[in-house]
């Protein structure tokens, strides 16, 4: 059977061996979500997609739950070269449909594992799938739930009260202990003014012409702004990248997992 120590990787699994897997209460499945975006000129554009894998397989492995194959196409909101941007609503409607067919085949939990956070992207997901859950009564039994694997890894969480968002330290030291041979050596990063910004608030990255336009005193209200991204901005690393190691990145992959399998074990 295809099992990674005590988990099951569901992509290599075959039809039989996912009934003896769920007969055996093997019935919660990891969804790895990622993101298909720049990542600066350091990082390799499946950055989020390789971190959002790496920890669900190593969870599954310890928490004996069934991993499922990533989905490496969400939304960014960046336009940068390389950025696949997917929109929030089909999103919303393609992670509902993958929900419900695990529901079908007779998983009880799904946890989506998501490298890619993203305001916009997670706030859709979120919402999408309790709009499933509230209507549809046949999976009142059903437990979804959305973890970044960022809030599972105090290290992380407090480099971002730091200001270290995208492409930075941490996403850094990540793909040097995953794959060191897809990180580039040479640090870039966006003129300071624009890098400054975009520290400050990540979501400076975008632009909107309400922000210009002469307003009316109904534009706050009822005018839908056209949206894009800052065109001053070249790099897009939003935090800083210097001393990023190997050794930082497991620590940081090591709480995740650890995290996330306690708290899978504990809420069962």
């Amino acid at each position: 059977m295809a099992k990674n120590k005590q988990g099951y990787v569901l992509a290599e699994m075959t039809v039989n061996e996912i009934r003896e897997a769920l007969k055996k209460k093997a019935t919660t499945v990891l969804l790895p979500m990622g993101c298909t975006e720049q990542h600066g000129y350091h990082l390799p554009l499946s950055t989020d997609t390789l971190t959002a894998e790496y920890v669900a397989d190593k969870v599954a492995a310890k928490a004996g739950c069934i991993v499922a194959p990533a989905v490496p196409y969400t939304f960014s909101g960046g336009e940068l070269p390389g950025t696949v941007n997917v929109s929030t609503q089909v999103l919303g409607l393609y992670v509902r449909d993958i929900c419900r067919s695990f529901a079908e085949m007779g998983f009880k939990r799904i946890v989506l594992v998501l490298g890619h956070g993203g305001s916009e992207n997670l706030r859709d997901i979120q919402e999408s799938l309790k709009m499933f859950l509230r209507l549809e009564k046949a999976y009142k039994h059903l437990t979804i739930e959305v973890i970044g694997i960022w809030s599972m890894s105090p290290i992380w969480l407090k480099s971002m009260q730091n200001h270290n968002y995208h492409a930075d330290i941490i996403e850094t030291s990540m793909i040097l202990h995953i794959k060191p041979m897809l990180v580039r050596k040479k640090y870039i990063l966006d003129k300071v003014a624009v890098h400054n910004e975009l520290i400050a608030d990540p979501d400076k990255y975008q632009v909107s012409d309400a922000d210009t336009r002469t307003k009316t005193f109904l534009d706050g209200c009822c005018r839908i702004p056209h949206i894009s991204q800052r065109p001053d901005m070249k790099v897009g690393v939003m935090g800083n990248p210097k001393g990023a190691n190997a050794k930082l990145g497991k620590k940081v992959l090591d709480e995740s997992v650890n995290n996330l399998t306690k708290y899978l074990k504990t809420t069962r």
